[in-house]
């Protein structure tokens, strides 16, 4: 069985990827958007930002009251405050799950987001850990599409430039 931890180690690992990965956009690409009325890649980091830290309220509460407030607070994000608020994210979602106890959460019931009936430790993996991976891999095409060829594998799942390279 998956621990907490190991599922907030997860997160982590994900929100230094991203990060990473935002150091990779090309210069004066944060308008770019893959076509019109997709995100940009200005909007696809700010959605990031809270993305995560709402499925993971929404695993404890059952609720989105939490959402417009957190979704209204991304759009203050900017390119350069874009690692701190993935690291307020983060500080987040361990607050939020501090106080859950492991053993119930394996057997206490929760809704996903589409009402699915799972349980609390599940309902999280798929809306908080599954979330920021795949966001990262949005994120990974989007700077490889905006410009930057020199992206790889190893940026996309270790969050660092490949060795030698």
């Amino acid at each position: 069985m998956i621990t907490k931890q190991q599922i907030l180690d997860d997160c982590r690992h994900e929100t230094n990827v991203i990060k990473h990965l935002a150091t990779k956009v090309p210069a004066g690409k944060l308008d770019w958007r893959p076509t019109p009325g997709q995100r940009s890649v200005l909007e696809l980091m700010q959605y990031i930002t809270a993305a995560a830290q709402m499925g993971a309220v929404y695993c404890v509460t059952g609720n989105w009251e939490h959402a417009p407030g957190l979704s209204q607070a991304s759009q203050a994000v900017t390119a350069d405050s874009f690692a701190g608020a993935m690291d307020r994210q983060m500080e987040a979602i361990e607050s939020t799950l501090a106080d859950i106890d492991e053993t119930a959460a394996a057997t206490e019931p929760a809704e996903m987001p589409w009402k699915e009936t799972t349980t609390q430790s599940r309902a999280f993996l798929q809306t908080v850990s599954k979330q920021l991976t795949a966001y990262r891999m949005q994120f990974f095409l989007y700077a490889k599409q905006a410009g930057n060829a020199d992206l790889n594998t190893f940026n996309c799942w270790v969050g660092q430039d490949a060795p030698g390279a």
